[in-house]
């Protein structure tokens, strides 16, 4: 549940601030893919769109297992609509496997994968200021 969840939130931010980067928060409780942009966008801006190869690397050193990321497919779009330039998918994905994986993850490795929606994973909210500060809500 969301409130109980909302009840121990602490805050933990990683000092990347490079002018152009984003501001994430990390949630670590696990939650389907729409149920996780929900929650982004009812308590920060949408799920974490992630635009280059610095994003990517801070993102996937914070987590320390799969995360969704703002990404799903029709076709591979951010979860805001906008498309997406920067990708870091693994050898042969996506593979959109027994055509129901549609969302995606990233690992701990900076590979992205697709997956079902309906999977639980913890997740990163994009907050929509300037500098990449990183937390985690838990």
């Amino acid at each position: 549940m969301i409130c109980s969840t909302l009840r121990n939130i602490v805050f933990v931010f990683v000092g990347l601030t490079e002018p152009g980067f984003k501001n994430y928060t990390f949630v670590l409780t696990s939650m389907t893919w729409e149920d996780a942009q929900k929650y982004c966008r009812q308590h920060h801006t949408d799920l974490a769109m992630i635009e280059n190869q610095a994003e990517n690397i801070a993102v996937a050193s914070i987590a320390s297992g799969n995360v969704w990321l703002g990404l799903y497919r029709k076709p591979w779009r951010w979860s805001d609509g906008s498309t997406n330039d920067f990708a870091s998918w693994a050898t042969n994905r996506p593979n959109n496997y027994g055509r129901v994986q549609h969302c995606a993850w990233e690992n701990s490795y900076h590979d992205w994968n697709d997956f079902s929606c309906s999977s639980l994973y913890p997740f990163f909210c994009h907050r929509g200021e300037e500098n990449l500060l990183m937390g985690k809500d838990y």
